[in-house]
């Protein structure tokens, strides 16, 4: 039964309540439970005077109110009439006139015939508000009896109000009388009469911990315990902060009485619905009004917000349209803003002239998708205030949830938890980021408990409040999927997309931040942070923060700023000021080459690869010269035989190409055939994918590529590695290196595999057999870093061994590889010759002819 009164009298706090079907106790609980009321009538009102409005409405006889102080006490003469007990009626007697006087009767009186004394009536006073106390000096002990007596008849329907359940329930001498009787009404009580308990806990969470704490009504503790499980039918009642029209007839009526100003009639919606925001009582407000009044203040939200009397910021002087229109990017979703903002408009302006009333009308409820610091929370709060300005929320609030808010670790729990998230929400709008972990909870399905709690609020409480729900694209595609309800309550049209923010929409945006924080900065920073910007979104993953990082890189600046000037504001923001981790995104002068083929000169031949790095060196050196942007690191082939340093080179080439400008880090990740393909249909796009991922922002070396397209046994694993490879290489262009190494025929059957690879690989670097002076150079240079000297009748020979090496195993000659077999093959020999004779004085240890050995042995 909905507790509509009168109209004129009942405020839009209580109109959302409903007297409870088939449960003897109602929990009334919440802020406003102390708060004073502003009627349709323009007067206020406490609790008791409304909650007699809406029982009287409701068709109960007799309302009994009950305190401590005040053991019975009610609002209307019949309902303490009702409560008096009855004394027997005196026999009717004959009474005579004057024997001068007669009748009709002649002269006989009927008793009772004469005046009806009605106080009550007469007195203008509406009952709601008239108290007449009754028998004021009970115990507590007859207060408990007399109350359970009411509870239990059925002559006349009957509330029982207990006003203060707090003090009633911790201080009553008769506490278990009354813990009885409470225990009794809940077990056996019916539909008649009903029993509200008036608490000024602010949660029905904190009502049920008070209860349990007492531990003396263990049934009205699992009664509580029942009720926070309930989705649906709940006996209980949460009176909250007062809205707009309420708070709109409180400035009129402190404006008539007490002569309060208005700035500026044309902002005294917006000043009211900043003062409907913040979660203060009717109370408090009526005093601020009060105290503007006596200091000839105006009302306007400039003076609300000097006084700290309600948040927000200057931008919200503007419309809900202009703020949209000054959010920065966000083109599609603020198109997606504008259609929704004006259905809403349409549909209430329909209804207002009677139609379209016979149709359902849409889902409100949206989802957000797209990564963190895209603008998705303050967009939600602009369509709470859009809600709320047409009319179809009463707050229009935002409450912002996590898993944590909605999902409990013990069984039963979850749904309390949901539908206490969903209370504070109510009248306004719940955002819910990270949505798609309610579906990801394991086999206890807690989640999926918290995903139905919601559902159910969802169509119970239609009207009531919005739901958002938000997070990446593809996960909340998943979440989506997971329940048909969630699909149809959020169809197509309600996913609004929220894309990353391009580099000079992030640059503006570090920039809003930093004039917000009151800085001033110098020409020259301003253009390196836009390299920074640049930068950022260049090297972004998943979890950039967008908008949030530039809020992060604003706020450092200014605290390296304020350790610099100390306190001297009126010093601008200079480039010194930036923290070094962003100076990584600077663009640096472009290194001499001797510089960067230091690491590369150390290595024997190689001048292809020397060729490429003086290439590229050019080439940055002309778009500077130009003004041009910088270039993508180009994919490298590395052919030729094993061991003519293809992966020292891959390793030297991550930080080639960072003192280049070219890769952010330059680590190099060396892969295998191993590392990339799976032996299970599906899971090596997954493991290509997770190598790759480890070498972002460097080098991913793949050793003997043409192994890739190897068959399996008729199953084409490599291949879906090879397709892999070749996505990835082109969606993270410019943030990775992909060098593939190997033979150069096998190579070339690699590229075959995919049509795409052959224009992925730009550069092929061929590293050819070392000749016979170079090997030995190798050799020597070896030997040195061992600490030994290889004198030159030792050099020759060891050059003939090479050379009867190479004509011996042609096909799998090992260049250096081969190298270094020689050299460990010496110093064997040389450690026999030495036997165990101590080390010469002279050093280092020179290898002799002889220490180099005969044939393949």
């Amino acid at each position: 039964m909905s507790l509509y009164g009168r109209r004129s009298q009942l405020v839009e706090r209580l109109e959302g309540l409903r007297l409870p079907i088939g449960d003897p106790l109602f929990i009334v609980h919440g802020r406003g439970v102390d708060d004073v009321f502003i009627g349709h009538d323009y007067r206020g009102r406490g609790i008791e005077e409304l909650l007699w409005e809406v029982l009287h409405a409701a068709g109960f006889e007799r309302v009994v109110y009950s305190t401590l102080q005040r053991p019975l006490y009610f609002r209307d003469g019949r309902s303490r009439d009702l409560s008096r007990r009855r004394k027997p009626q005196r026999p009717a007697t004959r009474t005579l006139m004057r024997s001068e006087f007669s009748g009709p009767l002649g002269r006989c009186v009927l008793p009772g015939t004469m005046a009806v004394h009605a106080p009550e009536a007469a007195s203008g006073v509406p009952a709601s508000e008239r108290v007449h106390t009754a028998l004021p000096t009970l115990t507590d002990q007859h207060r408990v009896m007399m109350l359970d007596h009411f509870m239990r008849q059925t002559e006349h329907r009957t509330a029982v109000v207990l006003s203060h359940a707090e003090e009633s329930l911790r201080y009553d001498r008769a506490d278990r009388a009354l813990a009885g009787a409470l225990a009794d009404w809940a077990e056996h009580g019916d539909d008649q009469n009903l029993c509200i308990l008036l608490f000024r806990r602010h949660t029905l969470e904190e009502v049920q911990q008070f209860v349990a704490e007492l531990r003396s009504v263990p049934r009205l503790e699992s009664y509580l315990h029942d009720q926070r499980q309930r989705s649906t039918g709940r006996a209980t009642a949460a009176i909250g902060h007062p809205h707009t029209a309420e708070l709109e007839r409180l400035v009129h009526i402190v404006r008539i009485r007490n002569d309060l100003r208005i700035g500026d009639w044309g902002g005294l919606s917006l000043a009211v619905r900043a003062m409907a925001a913040e979660p203060i009582p009717a109370s408090n407000r009526q005093a601020q009004l009060r105290q503007l009044a006596g200091e000839k203040r105006p009302l306007d939200v400039a003076e609300l917000r000097r006084r700290q009397w309600v948040g927000g910021s200057a931008q919200d002087d503007r419309s809900v349209s202009d703020r949209i229109d000054r959010m920065v990017g966000l083109r599609s979703v603020k198109e997606h803003l504008e259609d929704l903002r004006w259905r809403a408009a349409t549909d209430a302006a329909l209804q207002a002239q009677g139609l379209g009333t016979g149709a359902e009308a849409g889902s409100p409820h949206l989802v957000f998708t797209g990564n963190p610091g895209t603008g998705k929370t303050t967009v939600a709060r602009l369509v709470g205030e859009i809600y709320r300005d047409l009319g179809l929320l009463r707050r229009g609030h935002l409450v912002e949830a996590e898993l944590p808010d909605l999902v409990a670790g013990a069984v039963g729990q979850t749904a309390i938890r949901a539908n206490e998230t969903v209370d504070r929400a109510l009248d306004g709008v719940l955002l819910i980021d990270e949505a798609y972990r309610l579906s990801d909870q394991g086999g206890r399905g807690f989640g999926q408990e918290a995903v139905d709690t919601l559902l159910s609020r969802m169509e119970n409480d239609r009207g009531r409040f919005v739901l958002i729900v938000a997070g990446y694209p593809d996960k909340m595609e998943e979440f989506l999927s997971s329940n048909p309800g969630l699909r149809s309550r959020a169809p197509a049209a309600n996913v609004i997309h929220f894309p990353d923010y391009a580099p000079d929409e992030l640059h503006a945006i570090l920039l809003d931040r930093m004039r917000a924080l009151g800085l001033h900065w110098t020409a020259e920073l301003e253009d390196r942070l836009r390299e920074v910007t640049e930068g950022m979104h260049a090297d972004r993953g998943p979890d950039f923060g967008n908008g949030r990082a530039m809020r992060d890189v604003a706020d450092e600046l200014k605290t390296r700023w304020a350790r610099r000037v100390r306190a001297v504001v009126g010093t601008p923001v200079e480039l010194v000021d930036l923290p070094n981790r962003y100076r990584a995104h600077l663009a640096q002068p472009v290194p001499q080459v001797d510089e960067l083929l230091a690491g590369l000169d150390a290595l024997v031949g190689l001048d292809s690869v020397k060729e490429l790095v003086r290439d590229l060196v050019e080439r940055l050196r002309l778009r500077r010269r130009r003004g041009a942007e910088s270039f993508a690191p180009p994919h490298l082939l590395f052919v030729g035989p094993p061991g003519t340093g293809k992966t020292t080179v891959a390793r030297l080439v991550g930080g080639l190409f960072r003192a280049l400008g070219l890769l952010k880090h330059g680590h190099v990740v060396e892969v295998t055939r191993a590392e990339l393909v799976a032996g299970y249909i599906g899971q090596t796009a997954l493991k290509t994918q997770k190598a790759v991922r480890s070498a972002l922002d460097g080098v991913l070396f793949v050793d003997e590529a043409y192994s890739l397209s190897r068959s399996d046994h008729g199953r084409d694993f490599g291949k879906e590695a090879i397709d892999t490879l070749n996505r990835e290489m082109e969606d993270l262009r410019g943030r990775l290196v992909v060098v593939a190494a190997g033979y150069p025929e096998p190579i070339d059957g690699f590229l075959a595999e995919n049509p795409g690879l052959r224009s992925r690989f730009t550069e092929r670097v061929v590293f050819p057999h070392y000749s016979g002076p170079e090997l030995v150079e190798i050799l020597r240079r070896t030997a040195e870093e061992q600490g030994y000297a290889l004198p030159p009748a030792t050099a020759r020979r060891a050059q003939v061994w090479l050379d009867r090496q190479r004509v011996t195993h042609p096909r799998d000659f090992g260049n250096g590889r081969t190298v270094r077999v020689l050299l460990d093959r010496m110093e064997a020999r040389l450690a026999r010759r030495l036997g165990g004779g101590e080390e010469p004085a002279d050093s280092p240890l020179a290898f002799a002819p002889e220490d180099v050995p005969y044939g393949d042995t």
